[in-house]
């Protein structure tokens, strides 16, 4: 593997870890933005959705995009399953 493509690679795996802790800050805001004992109940629910969106399309092309680079192919190769 060429060290450009290393670097992508770490780019990517980056990305994905950054996006799974943005989920879990996301299921978070989103359990508290619908606690119905407090009241600015529901305020970000727009705002929510829409990060939500723009999070799962994002997710999908940095899946794709780590596909192109062959991360899970050559994880599998590797240790015999998908990461």
């Amino acid at each position: 593997m060429n060290s450009n493509r290393v670097f992508k690679v770490e780019q990517l795996n980056q990305m994905t870890r950054l996006m799974n802790e943005m989920e879990c800050k996301l299921a978070v805001l989103d359990a508290l933005d619908r606690d119905e004992t407090a009241e600015d109940c529901m305020d970000l629910h727009d705002q929510l959705s829409t990060m939500t969106h723009s999070l799962h399309r994002l997710t999908g092309a940095v899946k794709r995009a780590r596909d192109v680079c062959g991360v899970d192919a050559e994880y599998t190769a590797l240790f015999g399953e998908a990461a």
